[in-house]
């Protein structure tokens, strides 16, 4: 029995998200350095629950075992409805959440009409980054290719891997 529930982000998520946006370890391979502050939080979840695709393609993943109230451990979804991202709070690593999380992300993305022009996702991730790159390969991602200095972030210039997943029933092979 799975207690993963992918959901629309709320404002009120917010002491939940900085959690996880304010860990070094968590934030290691994302874009910008961990939040300091709570306001560069609300900020980036604001912008996240005003988006159109907050909820459609774009989803806060809530944990709720029957024994604790929900929690808001992570993020999954599409950057401008394409390209995947994800996040999963530390104290979750290793207990196949994410898998689970992408596994209902998948299902409920493919099999959604309001999503059906969607003909392929990329990703964009740093080299470095082989939980990611394992967890992308599982579902059916392909490496496309490699650009060298393509982000500067906290960590400095930063490679991409570029790796794609085309919809299911369709091929450009």
């Amino acid at each position: 029995m799975t207690y993963l529930k992918l959901r629309a982000a709320l404002v009120g998520d917010l002491v939940d998200f900085h959690e996880f946006f304010s860990d070094k370890d968590v934030m290691r391979y994302w874009s910008n350095a961990p939040h300091k502050e709570l306001a560069q939080t609300e900020k980036y979840l604001c912008g996240m629950v005003d988006s159109k695709w907050n909820g459609r393609c774009d989803f806060a993943i809530e944990y709720a075992p029957s024994s604790t109230p929900p929690k808001v451990i992570g993020k999954l979804g599409l950057w401008d409805g394409h390209e995947i991202g994800f996040m999963l709070n530390h104290d979750y690593w290793s207990q196949g959440l994410m898998k689970e999380a992408m596994r209902q992300f998948f299902d409920d993305l493919w099999s959604n009409k309001a999503m059906q022009d969607l003909q392929a996702i990329v990703a964009d991730v740093d080299p470095r980054n082989s939980a990611c790159i394992g967890l992308l390969k599982k579902f059916g991602f392909e490496e496309k290719g490699y650009r060298e200095k393509t982000w500067e972030t906290h960590l400095g210039w930063c490679d991409s891997l570029d790796l794609t997943i085309e919809r299911p029933g369709t091929s450009s092979k």
